[in-house]
């Protein structure tokens, strides 16, 4: 199965490259791509992304799994919802799917409109409706752990220092969990990893052995 790994806001692929690895020494090939999240927009940064995907689809012979960080889901929302044939799933995790209060914090400042861009507005909660909801089979993996002082009383609880359960549940039929991570390194959590190759089991297409 080929798998392709989508950083969060204003990271780079290297905060995934320990899950890149985990994954690939389970078997799977990983394209770990960076993108201008702190540049861009949410549609926009999807965009950019279209030619990698162009190249890297032929070489994965059908449809992809597609593995987001934080923003880096709702970016893979878009991609998945605009090409009903590229994703065979989504993996989320810590995800805003239904904005975030910690995005409607900072984006009240200069300063956090400053340093995190055009996609900060993306994140908060009265601009989750216009994400896009794709059709293909979604996992939701949620953090619970804050360690992050600023925003520890100022986001309903459970919550990952960033993102609530609530906030990161979709509603749309997807498959959850939570796990005990902060939303930084949620995705190296044991608890994660296990989750995401769970999933790619389950959306990983037979092989046809007749003849």
């Amino acid at each position: 199965m080929t798998v392709v790994l989508l950083h969060g806001l204003g990271r780079t692929k290297a905060s995934m490259a320990r899950l890149a690895a985990r994954l690939t020494a389970a078997g799977h090939h990983v394209e770990n791509l960076s993108y201008p999240s702190r540049r861009l927009g949410l549609a926009a940064c999807a965009a950019h992304l279209l030619p990698a995907l162009s190249t890297i689809r032929p070489r994965a012979g059908g449809p992809v799994v597609l593995v987001g960080h934080s923003m880096g889901g709702l970016v893979a929302r878009c991609l998945a919802a605009a090409d009903p044939d590229l994703a065979a799933g989504l993996v989320m995790l810590g995800t805003p799917n239904r904005g975030s209060e910690a995005a409607d914090i900072v984006s009240g400042f200069r300063l956090g409109r400053r340093v995190f861009g055009p996609a900060l507005h993306d994140l908060r909660t009265d601009a989750c409706p216009a994400i896009p909801i794709p059709a293909c089979p979604m996992v939701v993996v949620a953090g619970t752990r804050a360690l992050i002082p600023f925003f520890r009383s100022r986001i309903p609880r459970p919550h990952d220092g960033l993102v609530s359960v609530e906030r990161a549940r979709l509603g749309a039929g997807e498959r959850g969990c939570t796990v005990p991570a902060h939303h930084t390194w949620l995705m190296d959590h044991p608890a994660t990893v296990a989750a995401v190759l769970d999933a790619l089991s389950a959306w990983n297409p037979p092989v046809d052995r007749a003849g």
